[in-house]
């Protein structure tokens, strides 16, 4: 009757043993497969970040071109505006030259 509680001991020993051991086993799946859930997870993350830096870059890149293009609109019409009053300008002068010319002209006759 001892022996057979000892050997019941010994066998409730094992079997303690081996449920440990299958929990210690389980519980090193669990922790590989949770890493690598988050691995993914991380990746999918930096994906994500990757493709919202290249939609900004594109973004930031359409608004400086449309920029430029309004510049480049905007200092033609300067340019424009700048030639016309210098036209008007020398013809002006050449005006007033031609006045003092003829006046000189005339004073000379006179």
């Amino acid at each position: 009757m001892v022996s057979e509680s000892i050997e019941r001991i010994r066998k409730a020993e094992q079997e303690a043993e081996e449920i440990e051991r299958a929990a210690r086993a389980r519980g090193k799946l669990l922790i590989a497969g949770a890493h690598e859930a988050a691995e993914r997870e991380l990746e999918e993350m930096r994906k994500s970040a990757r493709d919202e830096e290249k939609a900004l870059r594109a973004s930031a890149t359409k608004d400086a071109e449309v920029e430029a293009e309004r510049l480049v609109v905007e200092s033609g019409s300067a340019v424009e505006g700048l030639r016309a009053d210098a036209e008007q300008r020398v013809e002006a002068g050449i005006g007033k030259v031609l006045e003092l010319i003829t006046e000189g002209a005339v004073t000379t006759r006179g």
